[in-house]
């Protein structure tokens, strides 16, 4: 009989027999599963530690043809060097480049990545020098007797569109004269803009910003009104970007009544001779203007995020519109750099502590995802903004294809230079996935706002949501999402996909998130997830640390099927069972 496993929960295994038998040699088979599971979508959470000796696989596929899938679960903080093993492998044609299979080694681009993000419009937010010290920032001061700390120096600074500045871009030599092309006020916070003078109407640039693109910009951050801008949609989730505290390093709390945003040619790539940019840096918060001069010499000390004036006035056409490829990635870029711009506050500051990069970044990217239809912009997924299906089949844009081809690397790792895009792709899978699953934008209001600065801030949050979970269970349930993402009805906490759209209601202001789809998308020749054989498991000699290994053991199997699995300690395996095509 099949048992529908849908509606199974971590942890429980239905019709599970374990036959013991004396522990032997290593590699010796001392116990057989045998769990009931067949059917599209079917699933398993094996309750089998990995050790020194291996164990047999088997359940009755039954007459309906079933394709057979391990997912092969490190739930160590660390890579695991020792390769799993599972006897007669399913051979698949697919193949990983060799050098990316050398000790667990940081991946290289396969395509060049370079070359990849920019033949398919994918962008960089941030730079590896900002990413390194918005990490490791330097140390607050603590006030006298903890009190908050108000500045000598007069603040905030007060603007008129024509003013003037220099900004410190990455030290007191490297500067970016400016100057303000347009200030709004909501009634709350003033928005500053700056251009660099280099960048403005008419510049010998290949792209110049012009007075209607800033007013574009500026419209799509802060507006007069609630509930209808950036500021206001990010601040509701994450909270204020800066306020009271204790430390005497710092810009006073005054600072938070405006925020400047300086628009210049990050990337020194406005003059290129082919005329044409294609992505590159395209914006970053750089947590060194926080500070004061006397902690970091070349602070700008306000509230400042930086974007790139070439790609914001890249036209698509003719004329220029803020629809544009272009502009509206830069559109995301406001809300995923002012959430690190919240995130240092909030987190650094309100409850020094700090947050590991990967976390940092997986909840700008989820804000990007949940104020896609907002800003009217195509999200991380690359479906539009307009369609809350998956959308479909061969699609090559946002941050899903990337993932697709790294999937076996888990998400806590974040890599830098142009492997960062590796990155990019694995967190915000995850963080789909945790958003669709467990609250959306509460969720990532309690992992931003949590004094954890690991994976643990995750747990907490899913946990504060009503749900029982821990990163090691979240893994194997992702795991399973990721190969059943094909399908509507899997249930909660193992789903991307319901065919429509997720909704969550924070403050009385709601947050979309479209279906996904993961077969959907091709990176190279690969479509869809990337599939492990036999030669590849072998090859890549362990799993990273806090990752999943996904491999097709069976393909049109009937009958009874078996498996001889050997797998180090601290390995779990999941089996997940589909319906053959």
């Amino acid at each position: 009989m099949k048992i529908p496993f849908k509606t199974v929960f971590y942890g429980i295994l239905l019709s599970l027999i374990v036959l013991a038998g004396c522990e032997t040699e290593s590699g010796d088979t001392v116990s057989v599963i045998s769990p009931s599971i067949a059917g599209s979508g079917a699933y398993v959470h094996v309750d089998q530690e990995g050790g020194p000796v291996s164990f047999e696989y088997s359940h009755a596929s039954g007459s309906t043809p079933q394709d057979i899938f391990f997912i092969f679960t490190n739930t160590s903080t660390s890579n695991v060097t020792t390769a799993t093993t599972v006897s007669s492998l399913h051979s698949d044609s697919r193949s990983m480049p060799t050098a990316e299979m050398s000790g667990l080694q940081a991946p290289v681009g396969d395509p060049d990545l370079e070359t990849y993000a920019r033949e398919h419009g994918i962008g960089l937010r941030g730079k590896p020098e900002v990413t390194a010290y918005n990490a490791n920032p330097p140390q607050m001061n603590q006030g006298e007797s903890g009190a908050a700390y108000q500045l000598a120096i007069p603040e905030p600074l007060y603007y008129i569109v024509g003013d003037t500045n220099t900004f410190m871009n990455a030290s007191t030599t490297d500067t970016v004269p400016a100057t303000v092309r347009q200030i709004v006020t909501d009634g709350t916070i003033t928005l500053n803009i700056w251009v660099a003078d280099d960048a403005w109407s008419a510049c010998s640039k290949h792209y110049c910003l012009d007075q209607a693109m800033v007013d574009a910009f500026r419209d799509k951050f802060l507006q007069a009104g609630s509930d209808n801008d950036i500021y206001d949609w990010v601040t509701n989730i994450f909270g204020s970007p800066w306020g009271s505290h204790s430390y005497d390093n710092l810009i006073s709390a005054t600072a938070a009544q405006s925020i400047d945003i300086l628009f210049f040619d990050i990337s020194n790539d406005g003059n290129l001779t082919d005329s044409d940019p294609n992505g590159g840096i395209l914006g970053f918060f750089w947590s060194k203007d926080s500070f004061l001069t006397s902690s970091a010499n070349y602070s700008n000390e306000r509230l400042l995020f930086y974007m790139d004036s070439v790609l914001s006035a890249k036209k698509t056409d003719a004329s220029w519109e803020i629809s544009d490829y272009w502009p509206s990635e830069m559109v995301s870029t406001l809300a995923h750099e002012f959430q690190h711009m919240i995130h240092f506050y909030q987190k650094n500051v309100k409850r020094a502590s700090s947050s590991e990069t990967w976390i940092n970044e997986m909840a700008s990217m989820v804000t990007e995802d949940l104020l896609a239809d907002k800003m009217l912009v195509n999200g991380p997924p690359g479906v539009s903004y307009t369609d809350d299906t998956a959308g479909s089949s061969g699609n090559t844009k946002g941050r899903l294809p990337v993932y697709n081809n790294y999937d076996y690397i888990g998400p806590t790792v974040w890599y830098e230079g142009n492997s960062a895009l590796i990155s990019y792709g694995i967190n915000y899978a995850f963080g789909a996935y945790l958003a669709r699953n467990y609250g959306g934008a509460a969720l990532f209001q309690s992992i931003v706002q949590s004094s954890d600065s690991n994976y643990q801030a995750i747990v907490n949050a899913v946990v504060a949501q009503g749900y029982t979970e821990t990163f090691t269970s979240l893994l194997q349930k992702w795991g399973v999402a990721v190969l059943s993402s094909d399908d509507t009805s899997m249930a909660s906490g193992y789903l991307y996909n319901t065919g429509g759209g997720f909704t969550s209601t924070l403050n009385g202001i709601s947050y979309n998130l479209g279906s996904v789809n993961l077969h959907n998308y091709d990176y190279g020749s690969l479509s869809g997830p990337k599939l492990h054989n036999l030669e590849e498991l072998t090859a890549l000699g362990g799993h990273y640390k806090m990752s999943n290994t996904y491999v097709r053991v069976g393909t049109a199997e009937t009958g009874t099927f078996i498996k001889t699995v050997q797998m180090a300690a601290g390995i779990k395996l999941t089996v997940v069972t589909k319906d053959s095509q």
